[in-house]
């Protein structure tokens, strides 16, 4: 046994341990010998075997530095102070000097492990921001409503001015970036209000270039910075490399720099020399992702089994070894994956990548990316080509539009000619031959597999599954699909429900101003021209009559399982209303609660209705604290008078039990799902151990 009663230990790489004993810290080095005693409110292990010390005073924390050997290097008073505080800074390791930033009365200063203050404790702030070859220390030091750069011999590299924010402006150089402001900036305040100018300094103090923006980083090693109004790009030593000619510049994640000059945009590429330069203008230019089928896909009617989404990989090119030799801090690290952009010059648009290779030559009125091809327009003309400029389709065609599904995506295209349509299959194979079917891409197009025709007024259906037309063009409207395959159409001026095959369902909904399909899959919710609800089931079969101010279902749950599947159909319940007051249907139409009631509620679980015959307050329109609350089972049977304030569930727990509480009598009243009455709480403590009750 070396040590023991310890706890919350911890141990580190180096052998030391830092451990509890009889409620204080302390320290046991690599042979298990103490070396701080357990007597400190806290203790830190710090490199070079150094130990931060610490001392609560009230909400104050003292801090202290001990050596490996368990004496004090500071304060040199071997005590605490509760306004002193000291913690590790750096380490010099070619001198073997290590630095602590030391805290006096909240002023901070410098010392070394050889007890040698180096920098008094009169800064209001003092941080390490780099250092360099020579081990030279570089601290943004603030003192009062002056901030200047330091080191750690109090040497001033950036003299202490108001209104300046300094800091590094990259991780590998000794480059300092100081912002002079109007007025006092707000902490990390990083946009251009108010900033002066932004310039970059060396630890020499030697000033670089100065920008009258925010510095804002570039692909590689390559920055954007203002001068005159206008942009140009440095690289991480400051040095111009683009002179500030550009009327803005972007440039998002591995792409290219793209560049605008006198209402022109241009690409940045890197030559086999390293210089930068924008080879060629246009007067448009639009980034280009994503793929196109390829010749051999369309042939095939297959696709490859990678998505056709943008993968760089397919373009992107391996650089060549001689292209890019010099490793030295001076070059330049400027290579994004190759990008396809849609350009425009003279008026006619192409495809170009950021190399200025033209991919697609400057033939073209329009080209834009669509489905799987690249639609271009030529002499009011439409085609398809792909992106390795192959043409699929001629432009020959007045019109090529896609048709799409409930869910956005395309099934096929339709191509115009004069005043007759073709449908093709994604990969532009014809469908139908051209005729005077007009596809509808706007009408119904959640059906599946399927798509509205329209001729001489009337509307139709076309299966692409099939390739056929299922329902001839006979009908003045197709407004809308009420369920699955039911679609309201008019037929001779009346409106009708038919199904995707053309069988009539209903022949005659006229009498009707609106219907919609009721949450219960086999009944239909109507609306009179009066502004009457009721219900019919698919075969036009009055359900419910139309004769209700409202009609809503009502869900109820049996099970649990059922709540989260939404399984309903042997629960289903309609409430109707009729001047303020409310009754129950079942799904057969039979009434099973008088319309009686002032509120009726479903409760989530189990299948219960809450119901009351008190008065709602005309100016909430909804329940108050004065009404009171009792429970209907599925069959309108009152199984829980009305006297309670609220009756609720645990909607993600249920635990088989619902509550009713009456907040006078301060009770909380628990009931299975049988509404057999299981327990009495007190409501106050029901709220305490109920987190997820929400008053």
């Amino acid at each position: 046994m070396i040590q023991d009663k310890l706890y919350d230990i911890h141990a580190y790489e180096d052998g030391r341990i830092i451990a509890k004993r009889n409620g204080f810290f302390g320290a046991i080095n690599a042979d298990g010998a103490v070396v701080l005693d357990f007597k400190y409110d806290g203790i830190k292990a710090l490199d070079k075997g150094f130990y931060q010390l610490s001392k609560n005073f009230g909400s104050k924390v003292a801090t202290a530095i001990a050596t490996d050997a368990g004496k004090w290097l500071y304060p040199a008073s071997q005590r605490f102070d509760k306004n002193t505080q000291a913690d590790y800074l750096y380490t010099d390791t070619l001198n073997q000097i290590t630095y602590f930033s030391i805290t006096k009365n909240d002023k901070h200063g410098l010392m070394t492990n050889k007890a040698q203050t180096m920098i008094a404790p009169i800064y209001d702030e003092l941080s390490l921001l780099d250092t360099c070859p020579n081990e030279r220390l570089f601290m943004k030091a603030v003192m009062g409503d002056k901030t200047g750069l330091i080191d750690q011999y109090q040497k001033v590299v950036v003299p202490f001015a108001k209104n300046t924010v300094i800091e590094n402006f990259n991780e590998d150089k000794q480059i300092f970036s100081v912002m002079t402001y109007k007025n006092k900036p707000d902490d990390n305040d990083y946009n251009n209000e108010g900033l002066i100018s932004e310039k970059l300094v060396t630890g020499k103090g030697v000033f670089v270039i100065a920008s009258e923006s925010r510095i804002i980083p570039l692909e590689g090693n390559l920055y954007q910075y203002e001068k005159a109004g206008k942009y140009g790009i440095i690289n991480d030593k400051g040095d111009a490399v683009l002179p500030a000619n550009f009327d803005a510049i972007s440039n998002g994640y591995n792409e290219p720099i793209v560049v605008m000059q006198n209402q022109k945009t241009g690409v940045l590429t890197k030559h086999k020399d390293g210089s930068l330069n924008v080879d060629a203008f246009y007067d448009h230019l639009e980034p280009y992702y994503g793929s196109t089928y390829t010749l051999s896909e369309i042939e095939n009617q297959a696709v490859a089994e990678e998505a056709h989404d943008y993968d760089s990989a397919d373009y992107e090119e391996v650089a060549d070894a001689t292209e890019e030799t010099d490793d030295t801090t001076e070059a330049i690290h400027y290579d994004p994956e190759v990008q396809r952009y849609i350009a425009q010059r003279n008026r006619k648009v192409g495809m170009v990548d950021s190399n200025h290779d033209v991919l697609v030559p400057f033939i073209y009125d329009e080209l834009v990316k669509f489905d799987h091809f690249i639609r271009v327009k030529k002499d009011q003309k439409y085609g398809l080509i792909t992106d390795k400029n192959d043409i699929v389709k001629p432009p020959i065609y007045d019109d090529i539009i896609s048709l799409d599904d409930a869910y956005g995506d395309s099934f096929g295209m339709v191509f115009t000619k004069g005043d007759q349509q073709q449908l093709v299959d994604q990969f532009a194979h014809p469908i139908t031959e051209f005729s005077d079917y007009r596809f509808v891409s706007d009408k119904l197009n959640s059906l599946k597999d399927m798509t509205v025709i329209e001729k001489e007024g009337k509307y139709g259906l076309f299966s692409y599954k099939d390739k056929k037309v299922t329902v001839p063009p006979i009908y003045e409207d197709m407004s809308g699909q009420v369920y699955n395959d039911t679609i309201l159409a008019q037929l001779a001026g009346k409106t009708v429900l038919i199904d995707t095959s053309g069988k009539l369902l209903i022949k005659n909904l006229s009498q009707y101003a609106y219907t919609y399909r009721s949450d219960d899959s086999d009944k239909i919710a109507v609306v009179t021209k009066d502004d009457k609800y009721g219900l019919i089931d698919y075969t036009g079969k009055i359900v419910i009559n139309p004769i209700y101010d409202a009609l809503d279902l009502l869900e109820l749950y049996d099970n649990y399982t059922d709540l989260w599947s939404g399984d309903t159909t042997e629960q289903a319940r309609y409430i109707v209303e009729t001047d303020g007051k409310y009754g129950i249907f079942d799904g057969s139409g039979k009434r099973i609660v008088p319309i009686e009631y002032t509120h009726i509620s479903s409760l989530p679980y189990p299948a219960a209705l809450i119901v009351s015959k008190d008065n709602v307050d005309d100016e909430n329109d909804s329940a108050t604290d004065s009404m009171h609350f009792g429970v209907l089972d599925p069959a309108g049977k009152l199984v829980l008078e009305m006297k309670y304030d609220k009756i609720f569930s645990n909607y993600n727990y249920p635990n088989d039990r619902f509550y009713a509480i009456n907040i006078r009598e301060n009770s909380v009243d628990a009931y299975d799902k049988s509404f057999h009455l299981l327990e009495t709480q007190n409501l106050t403590t029901f709220k305490a151990n109920n987190e997820w009750y929400d008053e």
